[in-house]
């Protein structure tokens, strides 16, 4: 099965889910592998239940009473990756889009698209092999994979690149995460910015701008290796693993998987087009995860002090 993408948008999920994943300990006593990937599986649920796209997600997090503001997250699937149909002012202010879309930025057509549910009111969209209503346009300003223009019918909205498909067993390099956003060489790159992991991108640091920093950084990163979701996690938690199948239970999955994600921090990318996009990392575990290969990279040593010199 295909891993979606998992939503930052984690404000209004019914607290109920969360404490069920993070308490969760585990019964099955046979195959420890199988039941710490149930743990991570529990904990990942209620994020990745945002990419499917439907209304029902909404009854499914939202508590009775509680005010309805979570929307259905809208995808389109083109080019063995998806793409989130995104109009909310901040998320277009947030990754360096034009405030409203106008003929100037509506490149050129690319494919057709249909609704994946022609009937439901909120459904994905997917490749027509014939002409529609519907169709994906480039961005002029910044003709890349990073985002595109989608018209259903005399309506356009932003499409904005969330990852590539890839299988829990497979990686990708990073620097397929920088194809996305045309960034060839370190040239590309104008800014490297520390930020807030609260989602709101704003800044937690002092803003790189120097050319011989960045492009420092970028020959660094571009060096590692790039693991799947089971290496990272089979290499992560291997200890873990080994004291659940030594002591024969317990609780491993919350405390370790909790330890990890309050590690984590980030910076933004800059492009020249001035197209934004994250990268989170862990420093005392030495990984970073760019969320667009849906890939961990173990940090090298020369990253590892890069992190540690220029990040304030």
């Amino acid at each position: 099965m295909k891993r979606k993408k998992i939503s930052e948008t984690i404000e209004n999920i019914n607290p109920k889910y969360i404490d069920e994943a993070t308490e969760y300990t585990g019964a099955v006593k046979s195959n420890s592998k199988k039941v710490w990937y149930k743990w991570v599986a529990a904990a990942a649920c209620f994020a990745l239940v945002f990419a499917i796209g439907f209304p029902f997600a909404k009854d499914l997090l939202i508590s009775p009473g509680q005010k309805d503001t979570v929307e259905p997250i809208i995808m389109v699937e083109y080019d063995n990756s998806y793409l989130e149909v995104i109009e909310d002012s901040k998320s277009i202010k947030k990754f360096g889009l034009e405030k409203e879309i106008t003929e100037e930025i509506i490149g050129s057509h690319i494919v057709y698209l249909k609704k994946a549910v022609p009937e439901a009111e909120y459904s994905n969209y997917i490749v027509s092999n014939e002409e529609t209503n519907m169709e994906l346009f480039e961005y002029a300003p910044a003709p890349y994979k990073a985002v595109r223009i989608l018209r259903d019918g005399d309506k356009y909205y932003y499409a904005w690149f969330c990852n590539y498909l890839v299988e829990d067993n497979e990686s990708m390099p990073i620097q397929n995460a920088f194809d996305v956003f045309g960034i060839d060489e370190a040239s590309d790159i104008i800014s490297i910015t520390p930020i807030k992991t609260d989602n709101t991108w704003k800044a937690n640091g002092k803003v790189i701008t120097d050319k011989s920093v960045i492009s420092n950084f970028y020959i660094e990163i571009s060096k590692l290796t790039a693991y799947s979701f089971d290496e990272y996690h089979e290499i992560v938690f291997a200890e873990e693993l080994e004291k659940y199948e030594d002591e024969g239970g317990g609780d491993i999955g919350s405390e370790a998987y909790t330890q990890v994600a309050d590690d984590v921090k980030a910076i933004v990318i800059e492009t020249k087009e001035g197209l934004r996009f994250k990268i989170s990392y862990y420093p005392s575990y030495g990984w970073i995860n760019i969320s667009k290969t849906m890939s961990y990279y173990q940090m090298s040593p020369e990253i590892k002090e890069w992190f540690e010199v220029n990040i304030k």
